[in-house]
């Protein structure tokens, strides 16, 4: 019977504790006791926090702590409050430039080298503005265009062939035929018809050295032997005159040396290179002196198997007079040119 007393004073402890508790319940926050590893609220519903195992995910973030040891496979996740929004990158402000073939600012200027038993061939257009005249002694000097009837304006063609038989040296051979021909009247000689006709076959061949050889550059010095075998008939067409036809005939073997600069501009992103081409060759000896300069752009295509192809453009410029006491030959070419080549 004493420990009635007691057993009541509990009782109502008890019932005043749980009516505390249930006050607080109703409130607008939750009061969260955290003892070691477990989330009591005031409720006493414990919570863990110890992470839990999950095949599926699908609210939670997931990840394997690096010191962490699970014994069944699996992976380790701590529940989430509220999922966050997926992270979406930012778009940039205006429109996008479409894909345009642009080359690397890190690719080299590479200039297509011939390799060593590798053969070239090319065709040269040259839209020449042909000039020359005749002198003699004690004449009036005739003019190729004025006192001839000749074309100012011709297009020739050259063909040209290379071998590179070592990796520095090269043999090169060249060719550009010429033949104007006329008939017209000069306004002295009203009713007479004169005739004319200029031949020149403007040959080359010779050795090529590279003294100079990089991937964007190429110094080349050259020297061979310089052809030029020219003829020029003039036919006054009076009949009546026993020399009415008169021949001026020249066979020049001269010798000419040159050098030759190429230097890469740009590589494109597709492989092709646009490179600078500029060449200077002086002819001597026999009695005579030349000069054949040429500069352009060229624009180089590899194909395949260490093989390209090349379009050239640019001025050339031939000069050609004579050192001699009788009669004398100097003509006088110049003006723009397109090549086509390949190299194989």
């Amino acid at each position: 019977m004493r420990t009635n007393p007691f057993i009541v004073l509990v009782c109502l402890l008890f019932l005043v504790f749980q009516s505390i508790a249930e006050s607080a319940g109703s409130g607008s926050f939750i009061k969260i006791t955290i003892d070691n590893n477990t989330i009591k609220t005031e409720r006493g519903e414990p919570v863990s926090l110890q992470p839990a195992i999950v095949r599926h995910p699908k609210d939670v973030v997931s990840f394997r702590p690096a010191s962490a040891s699970v014994k069944r496979p699996g992976l380790l996740a701590y529940p989430v409050l509220s999922s966050p929004k997926p992270i979406t990158k930012c778009k940039p402000s205006g429109c996008e430039l479409p894909g345009v073939c642009m080359p690397d600012p890190g690719i080299p200027c590479i200039l297509p080298m011939r390799n060593c038993r590798q053969w070239e061939f090319s065709v040269q257009a040259f839209f020449a503005r042909t000039r020359g005249k005749i002198s003699w002694p004690l004449h009036p000097t005739v003019d190729f265009n004025d006192g001839l009837g000749l074309d100012s304006h011709k297009t020739l063609f050259e063909y040209s062939a290379r071998y590179q038989f070592r990796p520095n040296w090269a043999l090169y051979y060249s060719i550009m035929p010429i033949e104007l021909e006329s008939h017209y009247t000069p306004v002295m000689f009203p009713g007479t018809i004169f005739k004319s006709k200029w031949e020149n076959y403007y040959q080359q061949v010779g050795i090529m050295y590279q003294p100079i050889r990089s991937c964007s550059a190429a110094i080349s010095i050259y020297s061979g032997w310089f052809f030029n075998d020219e003829r020029l008939t003039m036919d006054s067409g009076d009949h009546c005159v026993a020399n009415r036809v008169r021949k001026i005939d020249r066979t020049r073997n001269m010798v000419i040396s040159g050098i030759e600069l190429q230097k890469c501009i740009r590589t494109m992103c597709n492989g092709g290179s646009l490179s600078c081409d500029n060449k200077v060759g002086i002819a001597y000896l026999d009695g005579a002196f030349g000069l054949d300069v040429q500069t352009g752009l060229q624009y180089s295509v590899p194909l395949n198997c260490g093989r390209w192809g090349y379009a050239k453009g640019g001025y050339r410029l031939i000069n050609l007079k004579e050192d001699r006491n009788d009669s004398k030959i100097d003509t006088f070419l110049e003006g723009w040119f397109t090549e086509l080549g390949i190299v194989f």
